[in-house]
């Protein structure tokens, strides 16, 4: 069945029993934010500031012991939200980051608000993970989940470029992964 990435997503998101995201509106995230919308399955909270959107998601992790959702644009967006997710790394708190990317043909050309994620989270995440073609899509959200809630929890980052979500694709949604618990 093809459906649009945005949808996938949305998709994803629900069979993780995501029942909320944080979030500031952003451009360069607007398809998922369409997306979740009009399916109207999970509440999309919206906050004044990326570091509240953050910090809501973090202490929503916490208190369910499950990962909470955050949805922040690039650049500035990110930038300021990144107290949080230095907040859950060190509290070893599950949290998903949705991260605004610029589209794929300007990578690597210095577009408006385009950072190499994978080098300025290394150390404020367990994982960076981006998400660059439409087939990625379901199953970097089931990794994400499996990797902030697995073992030591903790912060993991999706990096969605804003052209992806109107990409169709045949991708299936994956399942929920086994949570892995640590032992003594």
């Amino acid at each position: 069945m093809s459906r649009t990435v945005a949808r996938l997503l949305a998709e994803s998101m629900e069979a993780h029993d995501v029942d909320q995201v944080f979030c500031v509106p952003g451009e360069s995230y607007i398809g998922l934010t369409s997306a979740l919308i009009e399916r109207n399955s999970i509440r999309l909270v919206v906050c004044r500031h990326e570091a509240g959107a953050g910090f809501m998601a973090v202490a929503d992790g916490r208190l369910r012991s499950r990962a909470g959702v955050a949805m922040v644009s690039r650049g500035p967006g990110l930038s300021n939200a990144m107290v949080s997710l230095h907040s859950a790394f060190h509290d070893a708190t599950p949290l998903v980051m949705l991260i605004g990317q610029v589209e794929r043909k300007d990578f690597g050309r210095l577009a408006l608000q385009e950072q190499n994620y994978s080098r300025l989270l290394s150390d404020v995440t367990k994982q960076v993970i981006e998400v660059n073609e439409p087939e990625q899509a379901a199953e970097a959200m089931a990794r994400a989940f499996h990797i902030a809630e697995s073992g030591t929890p903790g912060p993991v980052a999706v990096i969605l470029p804003e052209d992806i979500f109107d990409e169709e694709t045949d991708a299936e949604v994956d399942a929920a992964r086994p949570r892995v618990i640590s032992g003594p």
